[in-house]
């Protein structure tokens, strides 16, 4: 009785797979086309022909396809059902790394991609940490399906590993609206020799930013978790950091835009969000082109606007 039992899991588990593996076959099939043969199926999936028949029959009574057969010339794709197809092939949730949100810039973002993603009927996962190279680092682990970076942030990760792709892109101002120079000192306009400037190693931008305002200059570099810069700001312990200004408390702060070309310029590229993925994963790579990114950037600003309450 247990040596039973033990086979029908096992033949109900490899049933499991190549619905799986067929459903993500047909979803790269255009409606009209001709599927692969039940014959080449059947040798590419190493099982038998019966079990690829039972299983396009089991997708066709999920509603998952439609399929007319014509002979000699083939069968072909009638309909298919996207979302169905997507969860048959196993994808049913995305799961994410964004920034922390401490802006209202962030949470429309992670509001409008929860959206897109439930307008799927995709679950979808979002966990928040400080620092692009902690996020891409995270993904790379494949602890998680996409992080959210700037673009100038991701074109630095994807030169340093060529498994990793853009999977989504925002456009300008989606990600941040700008960086400005806050000091201490209510008097001062640029950064000086002897000052003490804090940084987070860990942030690709504000790093980068920092380095090229602070290029040829006597001063400290002071080592900050990002969301502390502030704090330590105002109580006087660095002199001077590069924040951006999207959520800004600090009535006290003195903000000054940056100073140097070379800032002005890469900043184009940091103000705009994008999603890096591993490279390969052709699933993922089509359930995303399903996604609007003009929808997720309209609830994004809807949210900046307080028209929608942030939800994610």
């Amino acid at each position: 009785m247990v040596k039973l039992l033990k086979k029908s899991v096992n033949l109900y588990l490899k049933s499991g797979i190549i619905l799986q593996k067929l459903s993500e076959k047909l979803l790269f099939v255009e409606v009209n086309e001709r599927i692969p043969r039940v014959e080449d199926l059947s040798k590419e999936l190493e099982v038998g022909r019966g079990t690829i028949q039972t299983t396009l029959q089991r997708l066709v009574k999920l509603e998952a396809i439609s399929l007319e057969s014509r002979g000699h010339l083939g069968t072909f794709l009638r309909y298919k059902d996207t979302n169905e197809l997507l969860k048959c092939a196993g994808v049913n949730q995305v799961t994410a790394v964004m920034p922390l949100p401490y802006s209202k810039k962030y949470e429309g973002m992670a509001t409008g991609l929860t959206f897109a993603f439930e307008k799927l009927n995709i679950f979808f996962n979002i966990a928040f940490m400080r620092g692009s190279s902690l996020r891409v680092g995270a993904l790379r682990e494949g602890r998680y399906d996409l992080a959210l970076v700037s673009r100038f942030s991701a074109k630095q990760h994807m030169v340093e590993d060529n498994n990793l792709e853009l999977g989504l892109a925002f456009g300008p101002h989606s990600y941040v609206s700008n960086h400005a120079l806050m000091f201490a000192d209510e008097a001062s306009e640029s950064i000086k020799d002897g000052m003490k400037i804090g940084v987070d190693p860990s942030s690709t931008d504000q790093k980068t930013l920092i380095l090229a305002e602070t290029e040829g200059k006597d001063v400290e570099l002071i080592s900050l978790n990002y969301m502390h810069l502030l704090s330590n700001l105002q109580a006087g312990k660095i002199d001077a950091t590069v924040w951006n200004v999207d959520e800004r408390n600090q009535n006290q702060i003195n903000i000054r835009p940056l100073t140097t070309s070379a800032a002005l310029q890469m900043e184009e590229e940091m103000t705009e969000a994008v999603c890096l993925m591993n490279r390969g994963n052709r699933k993922l790579e089509y359930l995303l082109k399903l996604i609007s990114m003009d929808e997720v950037r309209e609830v994004q600003k809807q949210v900046e606007r307080n028209e929608v309450i942030p939800r994610y």
